[in-house]
């Protein structure tokens, strides 16, 4: 096998037996043409400096046909050749006139150790992202615009969702075939993101008239609305060139931004500026892949701790790496003869590349135990799932973990995404009375009789503005999380509350509203759900069913109230999760006074099915499971 880095002319190929490979390389960049960068357009005039800012510009280098090139100057500046004269010798635009260009290179000489950490973080991308402008012959000052984007921060995300060095919106990225799904967000990859960058710099250039100046504050502000300025300049007769139209802020300081970069690099040594070492030779080089393989099982070949090997493969948003959503791994390229001997070792052993592995949560199993089989933590399969931190897991979910046996390590290829039943708590919903907002227009709003609006508020008779009335009591829900992010709940508990007679009432009553004077809980069904079978129940339990069902349809007494309560506290101790379809729906109340002893209030989870696939289990079941 042939492995190719992104400068042929320097990395020597490598083969490998052919009955051993599983890694196939490739080339990601052509060596670089002969052709000469642009040529730069006519000078701009240097700014005079403000005394009021306190900056004072650095020289401007003017380019004529008196005046040595910049790659003359810089060779002049620096003792030895390396990447850095390369960037210097394809810069090709002009002075910009503005004191911000002043301000900026102020703001980044202050932050010497920002300017290093940036420039260090550089270094693995810069070779790569030079040749890819010279072979479009763009100017180099480009290569520097993933400072002022990302700092050079491949995962950097903003707030408007911009990802990687080159800041695309998801939107964007799609329309330059930047993929983004479950496994990974090809934004943040090196290579694709360069590639999609230029082409796009390359059409608001065009787009723009060739004004480099103008497709820049494209890029930051949009096409559209720069388009929209250029023409309302020129309708109104004004100029419309970059330092001419009205924009935004950010956008204003965007350009001075990398002019001021530009110039600080140019100069660096008389001004002190420490600029790492950047040999000009290709720092990663690319190589294919047939098989899935564990992240951290690659940095180990490569012999690269897991948080620099990622820094070359951001893209990837699993512990595992897939052949079929991105192909292509990245190793330094003075890494890659240990990765390829190492990799044909694991192979000669008939060892697993691919550990992390699509897996079904079963009953009574938690993701702790799946964790310790695995040899991780519940958090790290919290993290490669994409779940949240506290989120109680409930059997039946489907999501990507390690396993010790891998019977066939590509059935993780067919995996989508995470498919995630959790037990959620939903707080109590409470609605602010307005004036002349009465029970029914409120309990109407909300979709609950009045008698339960009132049974959750202590029976309040009259609604006073301002009150906070309680609309909709604390749940508990099994929820459905897809592979694409859908939530939907299939199953939810609820409180219910039961009606009870004058008859028994405690002997010392507090109520407001007729000598109702007893709470009890019952479960919110909005459907009859069948009730698990089981045996025919002895004489005494029937009685107390019959005693049960008359409570339902008549004012019982003391004694019978007392049983229809204990026969519904039987039935729940046995497990029934339910009661029979033909029960009628019991109207509801509630009382302020205190319960009476012989009629503790009852709790009685229900489980409401509404996907029959799907796993319902009673409360404390899935309490134990999460």
């Amino acid at each position: 096998m042939t492995i190719r880095t992104l400068s042929d002319r320097l990395v020597r190929p490598l083969t490998v037996t052919a009955a051993a490979v599983w890694l196939a390389a490739c080339s990601t960049v052509a060596p670089p043409t002969d052709q000469a960068p642009a040529q730069a357009p006519a000078p701009v005039s240097s700014p005079q400096q403000d005394p009021s800012l306190g900056y004072k510009p650095l020289p401007p280098v003017v380019r004529n046909a008196e005046t040595p090139a910049l790659d003359e100057i810089a060779r002049a500046n620096m003792r030895k050749r390396d990447l850095w004269d390369r960037i210097r010798d394809g810069f090709a635009m002009p002075e910009l006139d503005t004191p911000l260009v002043a301000q900026k290179e102020a703001f980044y000489l202050e932050r010497p150790d920002y300017l290093q950490r940036m420039f260090d973080r550089g270094s693995r991308y810069l070779h790569h992202i030079v040749e890819e402008l010279e072979k479009r012959n763009m100017p180099t000052e480009l290569a520097l615009l993933p400072f002022v984007e990302s700092a050079m921060v491949p995962t950097a995300m903003s707030s408007a969702k911009a990802a990687g060095l080159w800041q695309f919106i998801p939107s964007t990225g799609k329309q330059y075939d930047l993929s983004q799904n479950w496994w990974v967000d090809n934004r943040r990859d090196v290579v694709q993101s360069t590639r999609a960058a230029l082409d796009y710099l390359q059409y608001i250039h065009e787009l723009n008239d060739n004004d480099w100046f103008l497709a820049l504050a494209s890029y930051n502000w949009g096409e559209g609305a720069v388009g929209r300025a250029v023409k309302r300049n020129k309708s109104l007769g004004k100029p419309a060139g970059y330092l001419d139209l009205n924009m935004p802020n950010e956008t204003r300081n965007y350009v001075p931004k990398l002019i001021a970069l530009k110039n600080i690099i140019l100069r660096s040594r008389e001004l002190g500026v420490n600029l790492p070492d950047l040999p000009d030779r290709p720092y990663f080089v690319t190589v294919e892949k047939s098989r899935p393989i564990d992240l951290k099982l690659a940095a180990d070949f490569a012999q690269m701790s897991i948080a620099d090997f990622v820094a070359l493969n951001p893209a990837h948003n699993r512990p595992v790496v897939t052949a079929t959503s991105n192909n292509v791994l990245k190793i330094p390229a003075d890494r890659i003869d240990h990765f390829m001997a190492a990799m044909q070792r694991h192979e000669k052993a008939e060892k697993v590349f691919a550990s992390w592995q699509p897996y079904t949560l079963k009953n009574g199993e938690t993701l702790a135990d799946v964790a310790k089989r695995g040899n991780v933590s519940a958090e790290e399969i919290l993290r490669a799932n994409s779940i949240a931190a506290g989120t109680r897991v409930l059997p039946g979910t489907h999501i990507l973990a390690p396993q010790k046996l891998v019977e066939d390590e590509r059935r993780v290829e067919e995996f989508k995404g995470a498919r995630v039943y959790q037990l959620v708590n939903v707080p109590p919903n409470y609605h602010r009375a307005q004036r002349r907002e009465t029970a029914q227009t409120i309990a109407r709003r909300y979709g609950v009789s009045v008698a339960d609006l009132r049974a959750m508020n202590g029976n309040v008779d009259k609604v006073r503005p301002g009150s906070s009335l309680m609309v909709r009591r604390a749940s508990t829900q099994t929820v459905l999380v897809t592979e694409n992010g859908e939530r939907r709940v299939v199953a939810r508990q609820q409180p219910e509350i039961i009606r009870t007679s004058a008859a028994d009432a405690d002997p010392t009553p507090t109520a407001t509203s007729g000598g109702i004077t007893r709470a009890v809980l019952r479960t919110e069904r909005p459907e009859p759900v069948q009730a698990p079978a089981r045996s025919t129940p002895s004489k005494a339990v029937a009685a107390k069913s019959t005693s049960r069902a008359a409570s339902t349809r008549a004012t019982p007494s003391r004694a019978v109230a007392t049983k229809a309560v204990a026969s519904r506290s039987t039935a729940s101790n046995r497990g029934s999760a339910t009661r029979p379809a033909s029960t009628a729906p019991r109207k509801t109340a509630v009382s302020t006074s205190k319960p009476a002893t012989t009629t503790k209030p009852v709790v009685r989870p229900v489980t409401k099915s509404t996907n029959s696939a799907s796993p319902t289990r009673s409360a404390s079941a899935a309490g134990r499971a999460s």
